[in-house]
């Protein structure tokens, strides 16, 4: 009938129309926000970070398919602090890049809140992180399938998407490391996916002899940790462009070079603040998506699916908020019951992170910390990088160590610290869900096969301006402790309450006590020792067992790995998601991002994430 109307009212004005005007379709990376909310999307996908970039660009090789993609963050294209790798850390905490969260206050911190990073552009955390690039161990991945997780969500079902990711260019075989082969010959290694992956083509003079001293100590390396086992000494690849000396993220590969598609369009400046949904048999159906931009609010419609990428800080958010939670927690804040589903938000895991500094004798070595304070190392640095996009400001760290616990305790220290462990898991009255993944974690210590502690070397000081030093980091790799990621208000725009549970079990503090009593020997041992002047912080006086577990309390952190809050497994036993992503008692809502992972893994956590969104994005397309 209006298109009646419409005729008549053109030929009053004396106009010919063959068709009635069409709507307004938002395509590109666009602010406009009006016209996204009235654009015609198949997908919607909440998040433009690590996951929901691939997605979009993956399902948008189907031209027949709209995509929308709702991102708070802006595009941080050609910004030096995203992409010139030497300034990672540089964008850490400045609310222009980062959401800059605090934990809720830690019983076992001695009241002490904790921060934590998490990307906000174009791009998350890709974009924001240090680089890193590796896979976990198989043990780390097919512990997922013994969780009653069927559907190829194991170390054979996810190993082509990590190889789909991929361009890995291989590292010099001249490093101070003296492998026999160059880094990245694996055969498992991708060499055709859209994020090139490359190598340090520069190392600091301290490098070598930290990676001697190590191994010195009896540990091994590993000329192929992507192969399945990625315990021992390696050289790390990073998310570097060996070509441009430029970090590469999901914002730049993945959606940069499909920007020009009709069907594509990635809103900035927007946040979501609820799912809509329509009963549908005995499930509910997404029907579209409210958000604010600019201080309007809005809401898009999507015609087959929602997507939730907005990884495991929002995304139990967005379904608390939605009413997809535990009933008790959303009738106490009014919010009406959708799916009543207790394991929302909970299961929180996260790697901790201590870092040992150690001041240097020579002040001339090249440090992170030189590069912003040397003028003329910096001249001399800015030249070469701009004119062939090769040395320190392409710096990534690199000499990288994973470890079963075995390297560095006794067999009656272990008995001793794990039957302790066992007390302390009967009297937290845990789930069985968690319950079953603490015996994994427990079978895999005695094992002695899979990861339980990280030593990352950086040449330079996180933190610090113009001191010469180094950094010794140490990671607890699978700690027991399990957080949650809750509401406590009806306003979407508040910050999500993040109990990190750090701590939580004094197993994970010994391994932490271990690793930094491992980083004070490793600067007592030669040839290291002959570079360093002593420890600068925990300082000389944190000496014996008391000293290092007091300095642990007020100083452990994040390691910005953050996984598990709406993960994979069975419905009622600790699942959110079943094996194709869709979040249990709806039809039609999915979640793509870290929050899946059931389990933590030995491992920096990106490729993985990268790995499930291309797993995700051909589990789609097959149910389209």
């Amino acid at each position: 009938m209006w298109y009646k109307i419409f005729i008549v009212l053109a030929a009053l004005l004396g106009k010919s129309y063959s068709r009635p005007l069409k709507r307004a379709q938002s395509t590109g990376i666009t602010s406009d926000a009006a016209t996204f909310a009235q654009s015609s999307f198949d997908y919607v996908i909440v998040g433009g970070g690590t996951a929901g970039l691939v997605l979009a660009a993956r399902l948008t090789e189907d031209s027949d398919v709209n995509v929308g993609v709702i991102e708070a963050g802006e595009p941080r294209f050609d910004d030096v602090d995203v992409d010139i790798p030497a300034y990672f850390g540089q964008a850490l905490f400045n609310p222009l890049y980062d959401w800059a969260y605090q934990s809720v206050p830690q019983a076992a911190l001695d009241g002490r809140s904790v921060g934590l990073n998490h990307g906000k552009m174009v791009g998350g955390s890709s974009a924001l992180n240090l680089m890193v690039w590796q896979r976990g161990s198989q043990g780390d991945y097919d512990n997922w399938s013994q969780l009653g997780i069927d559907g190829g969500w194991d170390w054979a079902g996810l190993l082509p998407y990590f190889e789909k990711t991929e361009n890995v260019t291989t590292g010099p075989l001249d490093t101070p490391y003296n492998f026999t082969a160059r880094a990245g010959t694996g055969s498992s290694e991708g060499v055709s996916g859209p994020l090139p992956i490359g190598y340090n083509n520069y190392y600091s003079t301290i490098e070598g002899p930290y990676a001697q001293s190590l191994l010195s100590l009896g540990i091994p390396k590993n000329a192929d940790p992507d192969s399945g086992d990625a315990t021992g000494f390696f050289n790390s690849a990073a998310s570097v462009d060996p070509q441009t000396g430029n970090r590469t993220y999901s914002g730049r590969n993945y959606l940069l070079p499909n920007t020009g598609r009709s069907n594509l369009a990635v809103l900035v400046g927007a946040q979501a603040t609820k799912i809509q949904f329509a009963q549908n048999g005995g499930n509910v159906t997404a029907t579209g998506v409210q958000f604010t931009a600019s201080g309007v609010d809005y809401t898009v419609s999507a015609g087959k699916e929602i997507i939730l990428s907005s990884g495991s800080l929002h995304t139990p958010q967005l379904l608390e908020l939605s009413g997809i939670g535990d009933e008790t927690r959303l009738s106490d804040l009014g919010i009406p019951i959708v799916i009543a589903n207790s394991d929302v938000g909970e299961n929180l895991q996260d790697h901790l992170t201590l870092i040992s500094s150690f001041l240097l004798v020579d002040p001339d070595i090249p440090t992170i910390n030189a590069l912003f304070s040397n003028a003329s190392l910096a001249a001399t640095q800015e030249e070469q990088y701009i004119t062939n996009h090769t040395g320190f400001f392409t710096y990534t760290p690199s000499a990288v160590s994973f470890h079963p616990l075995q390297q560095f305790w006794t067999d009656d220290e272990l008995d001793t610290a794990l039957a302790q462990l066992q007390i302390e898991i009967d009297q937290a009255n845990v789930s069985t869900f968690i319950n079953n993944q603490f015996q994994l974690q427990i079978d895999g210590i005695k094992q002695g096969q899979v990861a339980q502690m990280e030593l990352f070397f950086l040449a330079g000081a996180l933190g610090e301006s113009s001191t010469q030093a180094v950094d010794i980091s140490n990671f607890a790799s699978r700690p027991f402790g399990r957080g949650s990621v809750h509401i406590n208000t009806t306003d979407p725009l508040a910050p999500p309450q993040i109990d990190t549970a750090y701590l939580q079990f004094s197993f994970d503090k010994e391994v932490l006590v271990k690793g930094a009593q491992l980083a004070r020997n490793l600067s007592q041992t030669a040839p290291l020792s002959s570079f360093i002047s002593g420890p600068l912080s925990p300082s000389a006086d944190v000496s014996d067992d008391e000293d290092f577990n007091n300095y642990i309390v007020q100083n452990v952190g994040t390691e910005w790995h953050q996984v598990g809050t709406a993960p994979l497994g069975p419905f009622g036993e600790g699942g959110v998601v079943a094996s194709d992503l869709i979040v249990y008692g709806t039809s039609n809502l999915r979640i793509v991002d870290a929050s899946i992972i059931p389990m933590q893994i030995g491992s920096h956590i990106q490729a993985t994430v990268y790995a499930i969104a291309e797993k995700a994005a051909d589990i789609i397309k097959a149910a389209q």
